[in-house]
C-alpha cells in the first residue's frame, strides 16, 4: 500500500515498471517480457576526441535474446516480426513501482546524512585547527 509520501510525488519523480505481455494464440500461454530504458553515454578515448550525444535505448529481454530499439514503435516492429500477429498478441503494461521509489528515497536520505556528517566533521577539524594557532 503506498504511503502518503509516495502518492504525493510529482510525476517526474515517480518510478514505473514496464513489461510486454506476450500471448500465444494457439495455446493461450502468456509470458511477461521486462522492458527497461537505458542511457548510452559516449566516453571519448582521448582528450581531443569528439563527444557524441547520449542515446536513450529501450531494451526488451526475451527468451531468445535481447531486443533494443530507439522507441516503443521500433520495439513493437521487432516484436511483430519475431511474433507475428497471426500467432501472438502483445500488450504493453505499466505499473507504479513503489518499492523502487522507496529505495531511491532511502538512498538519497542516506546520501544527505553522509554529506551532512562529512560537512560537520570538516567544520570541526577547521575549528580545531584555528584554535591551535597562536
Amino acid at each position: 500500500m503506498p504511503t502518503k509520501r509516495e502518492k504525493d510525488l510529482p510525476e517526474t519523480q515517480r518510478i514505473y515498471r514496464y513489461w510486454v505481455e506476450l500471448r500465444d494464440l494457439q495455446d493461450g500461454s502468456t509470458r511477461d517480457l521486462p522492458l527497461c530504458v537505458m542511457r548510452r553515454i559516449h566516453l571519448p578515448r582521448k582528450k581531443g576526441d569528439r563527444h557524441e550525444p547520449d542515446q536513450q535505448v529501450l531494451r526488451l529481454q526475451d527468451d531468445s535474446g535481447v531486443l533494443e530499439g530507439r522507441d516503443i514503435d521500433d520495439i513493437a516492429a521487432q516484436l511483430r516480426q519475431r511474433y507475428p500477429d497471426e500467432t501472438h498478441e502483445r500488450f504493453l503494461h505499466r505499473e507504479r513501482d513503489y518499492e523502487s521509489e522507496q529505495r531511491k528515497a532511502d538512498a538519497l536520505d542516506g546520501l544527505i546524512e553522509l554529506l551532512a556528517k562529512a560537512t560537520v566533521d570538516e567544520l570541526l577539524r577547521e575549528q580545531e585547527g584555528e584554535a591551535g594557532r597562536p
